[in-house]
């Protein structure tokens, strides 16, 4: 009996994939828009399903399903099992939008020898409520955070089933472990909507080298999930793309765990590690849990190796995955969301506020704790709202996290923010009378500014350069406003000014006789 498969999913979108291991599905991919022109006009939806689906949740997530006429007709029990899995993830994941999947039954898979694939269509960053700036989420995921279909002409992930072997699929009870007659379909679709809800990692290694979304087989990089990798000593992953990518790449192969903090919390306080064979697998290194730490128990739904034992159950450890990269959970755990600018001026003091959503609040103290660079708040309260002031006095990056806690349990959300500074260049001496030009700029590149000027004797004016003329002598101060997305920080730069002396030259005059 086949006691062992290896499932493997498609991790990259649209021509992202060169690696010769699946370069079958690059081929499709590079006529995706095709494909999913055929899916939308072609497939056929899914029929109810003859056994009662677990009830999704008012706050849940619902899942349209279309299997594709361009693969083989799935058997009834297939559509079934797939309805059935999707109202599995919809206990346990909220989205107002509907998660649209494509599925094909085939017996050519485009990973070769595997049970399943799973990847998402696409990927957006930036969009309103985007948590992390400048971050590629998958489309479903965007979706729920926006609260809005940003893809509505295409689906949001793709599947495919193997379907020449011989698969079980029984539907019940939820938690029972993989049946022993066939490959359990169930557990198997599981495994594979995760993957295209987003866990997935797009980093890879190519020839020792570790590259994020600067290679042919890594256009969508870094994922919310890609953020959360660190080392074994904390350090997130992509710290290392420079100076030298090799350090990248050594560690893709090696040590790379899940840090955030709803996966430290379910994992007993520790990072949860990932699978990191010394040998890069495209499509499994990196987009599961490791194998020998998690093949034993509640959260081996994500390793890479299927086997009998597998639980239809993601586990605590999954679940605070998906809660790290932005999903609400629907199963009554607690949720925290923080809203807030995306862009913040350096100087500028700026309001967030984290807001719990949880059922099983009933008025108990709740202890908010906020964490920045070089910030830490801790604001015990009676209430399911906080909000703090911060400030940043240097550019750059920042990563605000909040944790909510309670006296049994905490939940946690992260967002990235980026802190711009302004700067003038011009002269810093000058003489009265004559006309000195300056020039605004700021270190967040790619963004509109509008800049103000203010200077000593002089009228207000909103252009990028200015040019100004000084009749009296003195230090004379100008101050430019730069404003991005309505964050505003601000420049000084200063002139001393002389008098001008003027020479002149007296010529003797010589009167004609």
């Amino acid at each position: 009996m086949y006691k062992s498969s290896l499932w493997r999913h498609l991790r990259r979108a649209l021509g992202a994939i060169q690696d010769k291991e699946i370069c079958c599905w690059t081929t499709a991919l590079r006529g995706f828009a095709a494909i999913l022109f055929l899916l939308a006009t072609g497939g056929w939806s899914a029929p109810v399903a003859v056994v009662a689906a677990p009830s999704t949740p008012a706050d849940g997530a619902t899942f349209d399903i279309t299997w594709s006429t361009n693969c083989e007709t799935p058997p009834p029990e297939a559509v079934t099992a797939l309805d059935y899995a999707t109202s599995l993830w919809g206990t346990w994941i909220s989205s107002t939008v509907p998660v649209e999947v494509s599925t094909c039954w085939t017996p050519n898979l485009s990973v070769g020898d595997a049970l399943g694939t799973g990847m998402p269509t696409k990927y957006v960053s930036n969009f309103p409520g985007t948590p992390l700036v400048d971050t590629m989420y998958p489309i479903a995921l965007a979706n729920a955070l926006s609260r809005s279909d940003l893809n509505p002409a295409g689906v949001d992930m793709v599947l495919e089933f193997k379907s020449d072997i011989t698969w079980s699929f029984a539907l019940t009870p939820t938690h029972r472990l993989a049946p022993a007659d066939g490959e359990d379909f169930v557990t198997i679709a599981l495994h594979e909507l995760a993957h295209g809800l987003g866990f997935v990692g797009n980093m890879v290694v190519e020839y020792n080298i570790g590259f994020c979304g600067n290679s042919l087989s890594s256009f969508y990089c870094p994922t919310p999930y890609d953020r959360f990798v660190v080392d074994g000593n904390g350090v997130a992953l992509l710290d290392y793309l420079t100076p030298d990518p090799r350090e990248l790449g050594a560690r893709l192969k090696s040590d790379a765990n899940f840090g955030g903090p709803n996966t430290i919390a379910a994992n007993e306080e520790t990072t949860a590690k990932l699978y990191t064979p010394a040998i890069w697998y495209p499509g499994s290194s990196l987009s599961h849990l490791d194998q020998g730490t998690f093949e034993a128990g509640l959260n081996n739904l994500m390793t890479p190796y299927y086997d009998f034992g597998a639980t239809r159950h993601p586990g605590p450890v999954t679940l605070g995955i998906m809660q790290d990269m932005g999903w609400l959970r629907a199963d009554g755990g607690p949720n925290v969301v923080t809203s807030g600018p995306r862009i913040v001026g350096v100087g500028s003091a700026t309001p967030f506020t984290g807001t719990l959503l949880w059922d099983g609040y009933t008025g108990q103290p709740i202890t908010y704790t906020w964490t920045a660079e070089g910030q830490t708040l801790v604001r015990p309260g009676l209430a399911k709202s906080d909000t703090v002031t911060l400030t940043w006095d240097t550019p750059g990056e920042k990563v605000l996290t909040l944790t909510a806690t309670d006296a049994d349990t905490q939940a946690s959300a992260t967002r990235a923010i980026l802190a711009f500074a302004a700067s003038v260049t011009g002269p810093t001496a000058g003489k009265t009378n004559h006309a000195y030009t300056f020039t605004a700029d700021v270190t967040l590149g790619g963004y509109p500014a509008t800049y103000t000027w203010e200077a000593t004797g002089q009228a207000p004016t909103t252009l990028d350069s200015v040019t100004f003329t000084w009749p009296v002598s003195g230090t004379q101060t100008i101050t430019v406003t730069a404003v991005i997305e309505g964050a505003p920080t601000q420049a000084v730069h200063t002139i001393t000014i002389e008098e001008t002396v003027y020479h002149f030259i007296y010529l003797p005059l010589i009167q004609r006789q």
